[in-house]
């Protein structure tokens, strides 16, 4: 499954999207959402429950934030569009 994340971590809903990952799934950062990249913690839980995290570069750097910064791999526009294709039966964004 793939999971769309788009609002801050403020935003209750983001983290209940991200708490249904499961090993397999894929779950990509967009918008506020790329501010989870940022939780290293956080990031290696998911890591380790075999769950991938993508998070959108421009959105990432545009907030001011340099790459190396993100927890999360930072994709663009291109891998985001294979990604859905690939999973894009099962989404939730």
């Amino acid at each position: 499954m793939m999971i769309i994340v788009k609002y801050p971590p403020s935003h209750k809903i983001s983290l209940d999207k991200i708490k249904l990952a499961k090993d397999g799934d894929v779950i990509v950062l967009i918008q506020d959402g790329v501010l989870y990249a940022l939780d290293e913690k956080l990031m290696t839980d998911l890591k380790n429950k075999g769950v991938e995290v993508k998070a959108l570069k421009d959105d990432f750097t545009c907030r001011g934030y340099s790459e190396e910064e993100s927890f999360a791999d930072l994709i663009g526009y291109d891998e985001f569009i294979d990604i859905t294709v690939e999973k894009g039966e099962r989404v939730i964004g």
